[in-house]
């Protein structure tokens, strides 16, 4: 029986996401910048044409994700800074905040009343609600589970300007019965789209963690058709996975573990995804420092790699 080989790379993720996500596994915290020919060359690993990457790396200096700086007529780019706190907000939005929480059980409920002319005040009201972590479970009435009376406070100081503060009503401690009442607040957050998206996940990436598991020096073996190098195979699978997991854990409102059930399909779409993010880690980075060496041997010895576990250690000991 031949050795299991890496799918092939499905293409879909925007080259400025994945360079983001490039950079944010193998570049982490680094302030040195790279050459712009570099990040062309990383994006190329995933059919990027290098127009397309350049085209990329100039909306993210655009965006303030990258800041260029020119050595003659080099090019290089750096990761903007950003504050100790993001950055473990955002290490803890992809590698802990599916961890349970702990909850007892109340909710925080939003009302608002508004004039029928006030359509952009309840626009930006219901995109703030969002943004706060609240599913809306009727039409002006919006719920999160826990207290977070200080975060709608901050909103409402925040929109003091359109809104008034008899416009706006919040009830803490609030107990919402179970049984069927539980489907509307599943549907408020968004949970029968977000299951279908975790499936989808177990799907695509369950046969090769299968794979992984049972032969791992196999698995890394690159796909013959691909014409790409081992270490670039491997980092365009993870990078791809990381790609999938990033978007399904924006959309994930992130929830009790008493309001998803043990079925919920997101338990094991992180099993999958650890597993394999933090198996390839070590052949991906090596992928990444081939690409940067071509360019710059000092920075290649800089990159590093994420892994689930790692992460985890790390906050909680900060916790």
């Amino acid at each position: 029986m031949p050795p299991p080989t890496l799918p092939r790379f499905q293409s879909g993720a925007p080259p400025q996401q994945l360079l983001t996500v490039l950079l944010g596994d193998y570049w982490h915290t680094r302030s040195e910048p790279i050459p712009s020919a570099a990040l062309v060359d990383l994006l190329q690993v995933f059919g990027v044409t290098a127009s397309g990457a350049r085209a990329a790396i100039q909306r993210l200096a655009q965006r303030g994700f990258l800041v260029g700086t020119k050595a003659g007529r080099q090019t290089s780019y750096a990761v903007s800074p950003m504050s100790r706190d993001r950055v473990n907000t955002h290490v803890r939005a992809l590698f802990m905040s599916h961890l349970p929480q702990a909850w007892d059980g109340s909710w925080t409920l939003v009302g608002y009343s508004l004039p029928e002319d006030a359509k952009g005040t309840r626009r930006v009201l219901r995109d703030q609600l969002r943004q706060l972590g609240f599913g809306n479970l009727y039409d002006a009435l919006w719920v999160r589970p826990g207290n977070h009376l200080e975060a709608v406070d901050n909103l409402r100081a925040h929109l003091a300007g359109l809104l008034s503060p008899d416009q706006l009503t919040v009830f803490t401690g609030a107990q919402l019965p179970g049984g069927e009442g539980m489907d509307a607040v599943r549907t408020a957050f968004g949970l029968p789209a977000l299951s279908t998206g975790y499936a989808d996940f177990i799907e695509r990436w369950e046969p090769f963690a299968a794979a992984l598991e049972k032969r791992p020096e196999g698995a890394l073996d690159t796909d013959p058709g691909s014409g790409l190098r081992p270490g670039d195979s491997v980092l365009q699978l993870r990078t791809s996975i990381m790609a999938d997991w990033r978007t399904l854990r924006r959309q994930d409102p992130c929830l009790p573990h008493e309001l998803l059930g043990q079925e919920f399909p997101m338990h094991r779409a992180v099993e999958i995804c650890s597993a394999l993010y933090d198996s390839l880690g070590p052949a991906a980075e090596s992928g990444f420092r081939r690409i940067l060496r071509t360019h710059d041997e000092s920075l290649a010895a800089l990159a590093t790699h994420h892994t689930f576990e790692a992460s985890a250690s790390l906050l909680r000991s900060k916790d």
